[in-house]
């Protein structure tokens, strides 16, 4: 069935009069029915849209966007406190400071819309077959929102409005290596098989690549929703003995799921392990410490579809949009932690004691560990025994002996 958008180039102009006379009835009726008057029966709505579609007429002049079929995935595909609903809001947002009105419509309820007037739709839906049964229903623009268009298809009239992925995961790695990062590990609790998260994927997997890096995918965790807390502390705690310095989590769900196996290894963030993660529920602000984010602008990528929508209702050659996401640096991110090497904190020690007897206390506070460390402890117990340094008298206030150094060291 045709609905009303009159493409480029055709050699007759259908209008108001064309319809009537389909119809079988007055101009001023086709009017008030383009113009939803609420007083036409629906009897003459449905027979006048059933010409104009029949006739493919353009229901708006000028390209100018007076109302769009805003489409959602099904309820059972979203929840109300996640993405959906955030760029909802945004798109309500747009919309009504443009004047545009909208009608609403689940995805599998398209057949709602025969007895409406509009300029187009925006579908927030990602279900591949949207676009073909949309067109099977109307012949007027699409834009679809965060949809693969080799799962979804190309056609005329369609167009997308997308995050691109593969390039946000390079500027996420881009920060991660100029803070001198070079193992970094992505978790992903949830199959590949999910789009974004595959598309995320196979980002690391090509920057890793341009850094030589042969097979990124041992730098992966995924399916840890299916494994034990055991088996998943197990594989953190092989990648952090191998060197690992930060974490990327693919989702609010594998960040979640990330600190708590870091907590359990009594791991510091960020002074251990650095914590990133792609963000969508506004909730990484509101972890101890708060945990750095890839955020979506919701606003612009609404904005930039309802562009899209006006540009292909004027017969505009478009191209499709991409956004990267946004990196919110918070306090979960630092330069990569190097372990100290033996023999270096010895000299130091020594190097302290130059200027003097001090106590355990004093000495620990300046090296930035704990008096009673158990690495603090035999390092002590170390020069103690080499006979480098030796108990001197008291500290003036309390009982704590001082260490020094021992003569002629």
């Amino acid at each position: 069935m045709k609905s009303g958008y009159h493409p480029a180039g055709q050699m007759k102009k259908i209008t108001g009069t064309d319809i009537a006379r389909a119809a079988g009835c007055s101009q001023a009726s086709v009017s008030k029915v383009m113009n939803d008057d609420p007083h036409v029966s629906e009897f003459l709505r449905r027979k006048v849209l059933e010409q104009a579609r029949r006739l493919n007429y353009q229901t708006r002049g000028g390209g100018n966007l007076h109302q769009v079929a805003l489409i959602l995935p099904s309820p059972w595909r979203f929840r109300l406190d996640g993405y959906v609903a955030a760029l909802l809001n945004a798109m309500i947002y747009v919309l009504h400071h443009r004047n545009i009105r909208m009608e609403i419509v689940l995805e599998d309820h398209l057949n709602m819309l025969l007895p409406h007037v509009f300029d187009g739709g925006i579908s927030i839906s990602w279900e591949p077959g949207l676009t073909t049964e949309w067109f099977e229903h109307f012949e007027l623009p699409l834009v679809r929102i965060n949809t693969n268009p080799a799962l979804a298809g190309k056609r005329n009239l369609l167009a997308y409005v997308n995050m691109d992925s593969g390039k946000s995961m390079c500027i996420l790695l881009d920060k991660l290596y100029s803070l001198d990062h070079h193992r970094i590990i992505l978790l992903a609790p949830d199959p590949q098989e999910i789009e974004e998260r595959r598309a995320r994927c196979q980002g690391f997997y090509s920057y890793l690549h341009s850094k030589r890096i042969l097979q990124p995918e041992k730098r992966c965790i995924f399916g840890m929703r299916d494994n034990s807390m055991e088996q998943n502390l197990l594989l953190l705690k092989q990648a952090v003995s191998e060197g690992a310095t930060a974490l990327i989590a693919v989702d609010e769900g594998a960040a979640r799921d990330a600190l708590a196996l870091i907590e359990k290894l009594h791991l510091n963030i960020p002074g251990r392990i650095s914590v990133v993660s792609w963000e969508q529920k506004d909730v990484l602000p509101y972890y101890n410490p708060p945990i750095s984010g890839m955020v979506v602008d919701y606003t612009q990528l609404s904005t930039a579809a309802v562009d899209l929508l006006a540009a292909l209702c004027r017969g505009e050659s478009v191209s499709d949009v991409y956004f990267p996401f946004r990196l919110i640096e918070r306090e979960s991110i630092a330069p990569a932690y190097r372990k100290k090497r033996r023999g270096q904190m010895p000299q130091r020690i020594l190097d302290l004691l130059a200027n003097g007897p001090d106590t355990r206390a004093h000495l620990a506070s300046a090296l930035g560990m704990k008096p009673y460390s158990g690495h603090f402890s035999r390092i002590i117990l170390e020069l103690l025994n080499s006979k480098q340094i030796v108990y001197g008298q008291k500290a003036p206030a309390g009982r704590t002996r001082l260490l020094q150094r021992a003569t002629g060291v």
